[in-house]
């Protein structure tokens, strides 16, 4: 587990307990277990339901990692004002680099966590396709809007049978262009890999 602490000036005089045990972390009385969060997945500080937990919840490579409000005086030591990462805390009450409270804060059972928030690894692969996706589909676009331009003039000389042999060429160029550009999605690897077509000249 890795605990970052995150100081702050109370609007009134507050303490701070942590107790840890395995991936549970009790704060002042209050317990949640983040046994549940798999590796690569995150959770949201808000899901936590803990004033205490101010940001996302993470676990990387088997580690725990939660970034925890540090209730600080105005006088308080440097130690406190830039605290450094608690790494790989044993079991038992977390040593922090405030006074301890003068009296333990009184049990209030487990938090109610809610793990519907959770973005898994996959979660942010899927995510991450979706991304590059949406952006191809839009470079897409965008080609087939370059391509529309170009081929309707050309296509209007040849209708009216007054092309150029060059502006001919040029028809069916922008033409097989707009097909390719209307197949990339059917690529075996699209969107990860894209084989896009040249620009006709």
């Amino acid at each position: 587990m890795l605990i970052k602490l995150s100081p702050i000036i109370p609007m009134v005089s507050q303490s701070l307990t942590v107790y840890k045990q395995g991936d549970s972390l009790t704060i002042n009385g209050l317990t949640l277990d983040f046994s549940k969060l798999p590796d690569g997945a995150t959770l949201p500080g808000e899901a936590a339901r803990c004033p205490w937990v101010i940001e996302t919840v993470e676990r990387v490579d088997g580690q725990l990692i939660v970034v925890l409000l540090l209730p600080i005086s105005i006088d308080a030591s440097p130690e406190a004002c830039f605290p450094r990462d608690i790494v790989s805390p044993a079991d038992g009450v977390v040593t922090l680099p405030i006074p301890e409270a003068e009296q333990p804060a009184p049990a209030q059972g487990y938090a109610a966590i809610d793990w519907n928030q959770v973005v898994t690894a996959e979660d942010k692969a899927q995510a991450a396709i979706d991304q590059l996706r949406t952006s191809a589909m839009a470079e897409i676009a965008q080609g087939r809007a370059a391509a529309d331009l170009a081929i309707a003039p050309l296509q209007d000389a040849v209708d009216l049978d007054d092309a150029t042999p060059t502006e001919a060429e040029a028809l069916i160029a922008w033409k097989r262009y707009r097909v390719a550009l209307n197949r990339l999605p059917g690529q075996p690897d699209f969107p990860n890999t894209i084989d896009w077509p040249a620009l006709p000249a």
